[in-house]
């Protein structure tokens, strides 16, 4: 796990340049969810990263730091996580060409990136800029339906269907390069199954064994990031297949 996060700063900071007492070492090697502001309504669960922190240490053996770090694609700690989280429920304003080029180099070193659709409604304009920016990031590997035999799936639980707060999609869709889904789509309010007021109740309602399912999903597409596509390795197959059944 070490061994991976410091071979992806190795790679941000030969291909930038950056100096290498930037963020990461302040960080300790661990885990930190860096989430992308931007023009539009960009932090719409503000309040769901420590709890997914803390259920990410206590299930798994990654140490993260539970405040989040909100970015700007300009900003050069980006380059200082291996994943990134895009979170909005309305249309926003376009990215000019040279924040896509650097959102593209970003994906293209490694980085992954999480969208997630919080307005829980079908052919939002969130989705429409998202597809919008997408289309203009990844022309040649475009959106496509992520098949449930994908690594994501099984990264840490093993699961056969997506799962959010509110299920808009049967699937999340994602953007491949080489093996592995750089760009991960959901359009179910993932983050939503997470978030809080401040008595510790749910704010939005959801089906117990549905929200647990997003959260299991939460989970693996973090793991996912970290891990790869590790567990589509033939050693792992038939483990696989006998909890499956």
């Amino acid at each position: 796990m070490k061994i991976k996060k410091l071979l992806f700063l190795l790679l941000f900071t030969s291909y930038f340049l950056l100096p290498t007492s930037c963020l990461y070492s302040q960080q300790g090697g661990k885990f930190v969810f860096a989430q992308l502001s931007y023009s539009g309504n960009w932090d719409t669960r503000p309040t769901v990263w420590d709890r997914i922190s803390e259920f990410l240490t206590i299930s798994t053996s990654v140490k993260s730091i539970r405040e989040r770090q909100i970015v700007q694609i300009k900003d050069e700690e980006l380059f200082w996580s291996p994943f990134l989280v895009i979170t909005g429920d309305s249309d926003f304003g376009k990215f000019s060409d040279d924040e896509i080029k650097i959102i593209k180099r970003y994906v293209q070193c490694g980085g992954m990136i999480f969208i997630d659709d919080s307005s829980g409604k079908k052919g939002s304009g969130f989705d429409k800029s998202i597809r919008d920016m997408v289309n203009k990031l990844s022309p040649e590997n475009p959106l496509e339906r992520i098949p449930t035999t994908d690594a994501m799936f099984k990264s840490f639980y093993l699961l056969q269907n997506v799962s959010g707060r509110i299920i808009i999609n049967r699937y999340f869709e994602g953007c491949k390069i080489g093996d592995r889904y750089s760009i991960i789509y959901s359009q179910n309010d993932l983050l939503g199954a997470w978030e809080k007021d401040n008595l510790g109740n749910y704010i939005y309602p959801c089906d117990d064994k549905q929200r647990w399912e997003a959260k299991k999903m939460t989970i693996n597409i973090i793991m996912y990031a970290l891990t790869g596509t590790y567990k589509s390795d033939t050693i792992h197959l038939p483990f696989i297949k006998s909890k499956l059944k």
